[in-house]
């Protein structure tokens, strides 16, 4: 049998049944060198190694950093399962569509189309079947009905992209679909949450654990791009100083451990996440904050919220007090955004630009953090209040929680690096900026200009110049 046979599309009277199988168990037993020789693709070390624990382990969980080939080698393995299973079927999901649709099913289609032989079938957006219960599906992750029905006799493979935010209920249905003999499931993904089904799959002995840190990738270990699109030397360095080494993010997306994160976490790695998932249109008031820098490396941050989206980032060093307030009018201009929404930190040298933007008749909203909460029995003081209000608009469970774009990963990551506890009262006290800037390295200026626009009115340390 030469790979030829993966069309299997017009078998000829010289293919026998026997044949066939021969030829599935074959392709079963080597899955490295059937994506070589047919697909012409290379799988580096540890993308090898889960191919094979995939063909040796019923159930594989693998949690890793960023950029490691995650969606490639899942499109080679959906390949490689259906040349081995007919009937058989592939399903693919992750916890938003969005994965599935922009992101591993173009790299489906892209590996069956550069692969050495046809492969044959209908390929689709999201599907390509092969024949009579032997196809790969895309489906979406929002109800557990969505599993049912993929039954076949060469059993069903299961691949879980961005596996951490997999709820219970559809990991139960991905457990009873996989029920039957020769059945695989694959969970793969950062490990953004210290609780769910994927974690629990790694303190779990009927799941083959693996774990992939970006310091282990080839192009990391040489310092040099030698597999484009994998993780490189000068990204880890990046996000060692945007994130911080103690940070979940950090934690997560370069060393793909679970974020140490216990229960005076502020905002779990996760809920910042999910904020930058997806973005509604802007609308509604518009609010702003502004952090001034005291001292040192510390930031003058500008950070614009327009409704529940966050719209607009801004940040500098080095000006004095005087340039801070022209950048401040110019800002609020130039967002459309009335003095009396403008949040502005009046604690150290921000009161000094408060007391220029009085002078000149500009109305903001001075914020002392250190003054009394409004709810003085529950909160330490009005830095904590307002950061327990960010904290409930941060939560998924909130349905206008706050949205915050990609681009501004660093204010999101920031804020799951948060820590709270309480006073000896029992009040909800934040922790201080000099003990954060002591463990991860920098003051929190981006989470606290994004704390200042939901700051709740009326706080008793406001002042309205």
């Amino acid at each position: 049998m030469t790979p030829a046979m993966a069309t299997m599309e017009k078998p000829s009277a010289e293919i026998t049944p026997e044949a066939v199988a021969d030829y599935q168990a074959a392709v079963w037993r080597d899955p490295i060198g059937w994506i070589y020789t047919v697909l012409g693709a290379e799988l580096w070390g540890r993308q090898a190694e889960i191919a094979e624990a995939v063909r040796d382990h019923p159930r594989v969980a693998v949690r890793s950093a960023n950029a490691i080939g995650k969606s490639f080698l899942a499109a080679c393995l959906t390949t490689w399962f259906l040349e081995a299973h007919c009937p058989g079927y592939v399903i693919t999901t992750s916890s938003a569509w969005r994965g599935i649709e922009k992101v591993l099913w173009p790299e489906i289609r892209r590996v069956i189309r550069r692969a050495n032989y046809p492969m044959g079938g209908e390929l689709l957006k999201t599907e390509w079947r092969r024949g009579d219960q032997w196809a790969a599906f895309g489906v979406s992750a929002d109800q557990p009905e969505n599993f049912a029905g993929f039954r076949t006799e060469g059993g069903v493979f299961v691949i879980v992209d961005e596996a951490s935010a997999i709820e219970p209920e559809i990991m139960e249905a991905i457990i009873g679909l996989s029920a039957s003999a020769g059945s695989r499931i694959l969970l793969i993904g950062n490990p953004l949450r210290p609780s769910g089904p994927f974690y629990d799959a790694f303190k779990s002995p009927a799941w083959k654990c693996l774990h992939i840190g970006a310091m282990e990738c080839p192009n990391v270990i040489a310092r040099d791009e030698i597999i484009p699109g994998l993780a490189t030397a000068e990204w880890v360095e990046e996000r060692k100083l945007e994130w911080g080494e103690s940070s979940p993010a950090y934690q997560a997306r370069v060393l793909g451990e679970f974020p140490s994160e216990g229960e005076d976490c502020l905002i779990p790695l996760a809920w910042a996440e999910h904020a930058m998932e997806t973005l509604a249109a802007p609308m509604g008031e518009k609010r702003m904050g502004v952090d001034v820098a005291r001292f040192g490396n510390d930031r003058t941050v500008l950070a614009v919220r327009h409704g529940r989206v966050l719209t607009h980032i801004e940040s500098y060093q080095g000006r004095d007090l005087m340039q801070t307030c022209g950048v401040v009018i110019a800002t609020a201009q130039a967002q459309g955004i009335p003095p009396a929404q403008i949040y502005l930190d009046d604690g150290g040298l921000g009161g000094g630009v408060t007391d220029r933007l009085r002078e000149q008749g500009f109305p903001i909203v001075a914020v002392n953090f250190g003054a009394q909460a409004r709810e003085q029995q529950r909160f330490a003081n009005c830095r904590s209040e307002m950061y327990w209000h960010l904290r409930d608009n941060m939560n998924p469970e909130n349905p206008k929680s706050v949205q915050i774009p990609k681009r501004y990963s660093a204010l999101a990551y920031e804020c799951a690096s948060m820590k709270y506890g309480y006073t000896s009262k029992g009040q909800i006290q934040i922790e201080s900026k000099d003990n954060i800037r002591k463990r991860i390295g920098r003051s929190p200026d981006l989470a606290d200009a994004l704390a200042l626009t939901f700051a709740p009115t009326r706080m008793a340390g406001m002042t309205r110049l």
